[in-house]
């Protein structure tokens, strides 16, 4: 062939994706999703976290009042207790010699149905605000607890399997009759938010996988997905990384990788408490909020302004994540960090404190920061 014509058909062969660009209306690619884009930044403060935490009122080692001392103490701003709602009383030693859920030959046992609320039940502190939804109470700041106050969530973890967490209502349910659907529906009546608990420990290799998922990684990441898809309430998975990390990362990224584009999955980190101490390195979630209200924090949990991680000191501090449209970059400006690793669909793709994302199409992407020893995870972003 001449080397004119193979000249010509070389240039043209570069300019093809151009031209088809222009006819396709292909601008380049588009940050479609991005969970921090409504954060207000010059008013956002980093509150720590933890929305999961048992006391002796089902099957914790703590007293309630114990519990949420210990929580002040250790600088937490956002705490719930979420008590098993059919698990019964336990008392110190008492675990190992009975059973936990209700049996109909222990029907003069009452479970536990209604969350542990409200804290002055435990407490001689008073909250100066209460929130209330159609005549109950869903959470309450506590002014006097911790160095900036505490927002207390109304809370209980839901006791089938798998466990799912309601947050901001009054439901329980004494005995497991109920189905998924009608827990949920519970939650949504109230105008409530919901996760599924150690979502990993029911896949297989997980401590209850023969109870509910003993098939397949499949048949949980679907059960898992049609539920978050079908009910506004629920807004994620739960992670609570020690000892589960791998598969806890693995689940969350086949679901953002499926589904994340046409409906919105979250994730927090919470530490599942049972004993009487905050570890050094307990998981927790970092809420980027402008207050401690009911109405800020519910706005950062079901909009994604969190960051997963654990406890170390100093913690990182966020102060601005931004996609820049014109560069085509996301960029996270924090203090008390040592790198950042960019995720895309669960796979490691570069480092560096921004992604230039000029050459990413249909795909999930989302931060690691090493910090301390300590890695923490940004929510996902979608790049078209």
């Amino acid at each position: 062939m001449n080397n004119k014509y193979i000249t010509k058909i070389s240039v043209l062969s570069l300019l093809l994706p151009f031209l088809m660009a222009n006819i396709l209306g292909d601008s380049g690619p588009e940050v479609i999703k991005n969970p921090y884009e409504n954060v207000n930044w010059p008013s956002i403060n980093n509150y720590k976290m933890n929305l999961h935490a048992h006391t002796i009122k089902s099957d914790g080692r703590a007293e309630p009042d114990h519990l949420i001392y210990m929580y002040a103490d250790a600088g937490y701003d956002i705490l719930a207790i979420t008590d098993h709602d059919n698990y019964y009383t336990h008392r110190e030693g008492e675990r190992d010699i009975m059973q936990n859920y209700i049996h109909r030959d222990h029907r003069d046992r009452v479970p536990t149905a209604e969350p542990t609320w409200p804290w002055t039940r435990w407490i001689d502190e008073k909250p100066s605000k209460i929130w209330v939804y159609k005549g109950r109470e869903s959470s309450a700041y506590y002014p006097d607890l911790g160095n900036r106050g505490m927002l207390a969530i109304r809370g209980a973890e839901l006791t089938t399997h798998p466990h799912m967490l309601n947050l901001f209502t009054i439901c329980g349910f004494p005995d497991r009759d109920q189905t998924d659907d009608e827990r949920i529906a519970c939650i949504e009546k109230w105008e409530g938010l919901s996760y599924w608990l150690h979502p990993t420990d029911y896949i297989p290799g997980g401590r209850w996988e023969a109870q509910v998922f003993d098939t397949s990684f499949e048949e949980a990441v679907n059960y898992f997905a049609d539920h978050i898809i079908r009910h506004d309430a629920f807004i994620g998975i739960e992670t609570q990384l020690e000892g589960r990390l791998e598969r806890d990362m693995k689940l969350l990224d086949t679901l953002l990788v499926r589904y994340y584009r046409d409906h919105d999955i979250f994730f927090k980190g919470s530490s599942d408490k049972h004993s009487t101490s905050v570890s050094e390195n307990e998981v927790m979630t970092l809420v980027l909020a402008e207050e401690l209200t009911e109405d800020a924090v519910r706005h950062a949990l079901t909009n994604g302004h969190k960051i997963v991680g654990s406890r170390v000191d100093p913690l990182p501090e966020f102060h601005t994540i931004e996609v820049d449209e014109q560069r085509n970059r996301i960029s996270v400006n924090a203090s008390n960090y040592e790198e950042i690793t960019w995720i895309k669909n669960g796979q490691e793709y570069t480092r560096g404190d921004y992604l230039d994302y000029s050459n990413i199409r249909d795909s999930i992407v989302r931060f690691q920061m090493e910090s301390g020893g300590v890695i923490f995870y940004s929510q996902a972003f979608y790049i078209r």
